[in-house]
């Protein structure tokens, strides 16, 4: 592994303000709500059941194909998890089917809100819908039966994964993502920005070298750059941007998105 130091806006939580579950006009846009709201909904919306027991199932089945293929196991990964766990629930409480919600967000939005440290390099996602309630075996052969789904599942790219299933207007209603994790931020990130201090991350790959930090708006525009304790540029407050590594390996330059913040 590599460490890294740079330094990026000190962060706080608010207090909280959202303490409710309810989905049926979608999540938040703010972030901070975001987060709030996902948690609330860990127990459920009303009329939307979760299945614990099932998303471990599956994972178990999908290392099994893994083992067949001479792959290793994906691991699982708590972010991957809530993210695949509410997109499921969503889709069941409003009544729809796609890998972006209704607002436009897609499953890496989601789990850069929720995961504070991760750094993924490479994502995929399989989703499924069945009329029904059904076992494991029943929901694992739907979801391989597109041959995308069946190609995430045995892909060797991918380290990490999390599963997500939500029963709702007599259907179930399936998430897997996967990732590949390419480092963590050593300490996590809060969600809205203040002042400033140094953080390190570390990475997988000990060849990398972390040579600068961005915060990059979800169109891809730089607000904010550094290195170390120096940083030009801002956020503005309510503004939305990505924590963006650059990176260098082998003399070749490119870019990591970590978690997503507000400015406040």
């Amino acid at each position: 592994m590599s460490v890294s130091a740079l330094a990026i806006a000190a962060l706080a939580f608010p207090a909280s303000a959202v303490s409710t579950c309810e989905l049926a006009d979608g999540l938040p846009l703010d972030p901070v709500a975001f987060n709030q709201e996902v948690v609330a909904c860990y127990g459920g919306p009303a009329g939307v059941e979760k299945n614990a027991q099932l998303e471990s199932q599956l994972i178990k089945e999908t290392d099994a194909v893994r083992a067949a293929d001479n792959e290793v196991a994906l691991a699982p990964l708590a972010s991957l998890g809530e993210a695949a766990r509410i997109h499921a629930m969503d889709m069941a409480a409003r009544n729809y089917a796609g890998h972006t919600d209704k607002e436009g967000r897609g499953h890496l939005e989601r789990v850069r809100m929720l995961d504070r440290t991760v750094i993924i390099g490479a994502a995929g996602a399989n989703i499924a819908i069945l009329e029904g309630d059904h076992d494991a075996d029943t929901v694992f052969a739907a979801l391989r039966n597109d041959p995308v789904n069946a190609a995430n599942m045995t892909r060797d790219a991918f380290t990490h994964t999390g599963i997500g299933i939500a029963k709702g207007n007599g259907r179930t209603y399936v998430v897997q993502l996967f990732a590949r994790v390419d480092g963590h931020l050593q300490s996590p990130l809060p969600v809205q920005v203040a002042g400033a201090a140094d953080i390190k991350s570390t990475f997988e790959d000990k060849g990398v070298q972390n040579i600068g930090w961005r915060l990059t708006t979800p169109e891809g525009e730089t607000v904010a750059r550094g290195y170390g304790a120096t940083m030009t540029g801002r956020l503005a407050p309510g503004q939305q941007a990505y924590l963006t590594l650059d990176m260098t390996r082998n003399s070749q330059e490119y870019a990591l998105r970590g978690p997503l913040v507000i400015g406040r």
